[in-house]
């Protein structure tokens, strides 16, 4: 009994044995396992940190544009029923918005440039000829140029210390009339994608006259300027809201505003039917609140 008794005993110890040997392979193995996958995941990880720091050091750059055109052409030749029996007209607009966006961690360099051009001429002939026309693209009716370039040093993640300079004026009769930004302040991005809310309260505005016994001249104030940009499924939308209040008092005032929009709705791939619209009130142009807008085929890219 008591040898049976010794040889069970042997049996378990050599058993016990054997299986600790086993699970102490199986530990080492997975360790062999866990080393490599560590060795692995630093390798990747060192490609990600080395991409981030091309990134940042020029790679970082997201441009973009839209545009709308727009076009009519109407003609009618002795058609009696017709108030002007022979009479043509023809209409063209287009309105593109570009931007150019560099952004880091560190700072940002914001580009934009918006630009609406408008023509439309109306030829009214008798049936023997009449007068003549005198071409489409002789007679504009919207004429628009505004160029930004806003940098910024983060301070946190939504302010930024930042430096504007803004051209707003028109192709045709550039800087007559005219306005030039030039100013410093601080920049807010929220938590809203695709917002940008400038303001400058050190910032010089020189308002260029275009008007006949008006003379150019400026002053200081505060700059105020918010573009949006975002795309709500098929519908693109961009926005920008653009004002100077100055300090002093001039007559006329120097306080200005000028709202401009697009709307796109996308058909198929990237073109579809587009509306842009615009707001402006300058008096140191004019008393009345200048308006715009158009219709017509657009493009996003």
């Amino acid at each position: 009994m008591k040898r049976i008794f010794t040889f069970c005993l042997a049996v378990l110890c050599a058993y016990g044995t054997g299986f600790a040997q086993t699970l102490d392979e199986d530990l080492k193995a997975k360790e062999a396992e866990l080393a490599a996958a560590q060795e692995v995941l630093d390798g990747l990880t060192a490609e990600v940190d080395d991409l981030k720091a091309q990134i940042e050091k020029g790679a970082g750059w997201v441009s973009g544009y839209s545009g709308i055109v727009g076009f009519d052409f109407n003609k009618s030749n002795s058609w009696v029923s017709n108030p002007n029996p022979d009479a043509s007209s023809s209409a063209l607009n287009i309105a593109l918005t570009g931007f150019a966006n560099k952004v880091t961690e560190k700072d940002f360099w914001r580009n934009k440039g918006l630009l609406t051009k408008a023509w439309s001429d109306v030829d009214l002939s008798d049936a023997d000829g009449g007068a003549d026309d005198d071409g489409l693209f002789d007679n504009g009716t919207v004429d628009l140029l505004n160029l930004s370039s806003l940098y910024g040093r983060s301070l946190s993640d939504q302010w930024a210390l930042s430096g504007l300079g803004e051209m707003n004026t028109s192709l045709g009769n550039f800087l007559n009339p005219g306005t030039l930004d030039i100013g410093a302040g601080l920049t807010w991005t929220p938590d809203i994608d695709d917002l940008v809310v400038v303001i400058h309260p050190i910032n010089y505005h020189f308002a260029f006259s275009g008007v006949e016994g008006l003379e150019s001249t400026g002053a200081l104030g505060t700059k105020i300027r918010a573009d949006f940009n975002r795309n709500f499924g098929k519908v693109g939308y961009t926005s920008t809201l653009t004002s100077f209040i100055p300090y002093g008092s001039n007559e006329p005032t120097l306080f200005e505003y000028t709202w401009i929009n697009s709307l796109a709705f996308e058909i198929w791939q990237g073109i579809g039917v587009g509306v842009s619209f615009g707001l402006r009130n300058a008096e140191f142009e004019t008393a009345n609140t200048q308006s715009y807008y158009s219709v017509g085929l657009s493009y996003a890219l």
